[in-house]
């Protein structure tokens, strides 16, 4: 399971080429887009809720900096470079909220854990997951976030 641990975060090529898709409908004759045409794009095609940390890092960007407009490749810049600043705490208590379906018990489970894992183009098994679990949780059920932080942070081999 160490491609989990290994695991390049950035934007998988059929990611990639849904999002050129949206950026297409919205590209001006310069080669720019609207960040807000974009994420109206990406709502409307369904990718908001298909992939939503594509959209919520898209969503983060300073429209300050892209008033005019931001072209493809910068845009999948910005992206990977912030799925990329994965060993900042804010960046992992984001990504940790992404895993818990039910906010309300801040855990991470095995069936979390098996649908974050196909939602980055990983197939894994329930077993697959449990056995992730039992290797870093205490108690071999659900992952809290400083045991979540630990594995991100790599102080915790899986």
């Amino acid at each position: 399971m160490s491609r989990l641990k290994d695991y390049k975060y950035e934007l998988n090529i059929d990611q990639e080429k849904k999002l050129k898709r949206v950026f297409k409908v919205y590209e001006d004759r310069s080669g720019l887009a609207k960040l807000g045409d974009i994420l109206e794009g990406m709502r409307e095609a369904g990718i908001d809720q298909k992939n939503p940390l594509a959209y919520d890092l898209i969503s983060q960007l300073d429209t300050g900096d892209y008033k005019n407009g931001i072209k493809f490749e910068e845009l999948i810049n910005e992206i990977n470079k912030k799925l990329a600043d994965r060993n900042s705490e804010e960046s992992i208590e984001r990504l940790f909220q992404y895993f818990i379906e039910n906010s309300n018990k801040q855990k991470i489970t095995a069936e979390e854990i098996k649908r974050m894992a196909e939602e980055v183009g990983e197939e894994i098994s329930d077993d697959q997951a449990q056995r992730i679990m039992n290797k870093v949780a205490k108690n071999g059920k659900d992952l809290d976030f400083d045991e979540f932080y630990n594995v991100m942070t790599k102080k915790v081999q899986l």
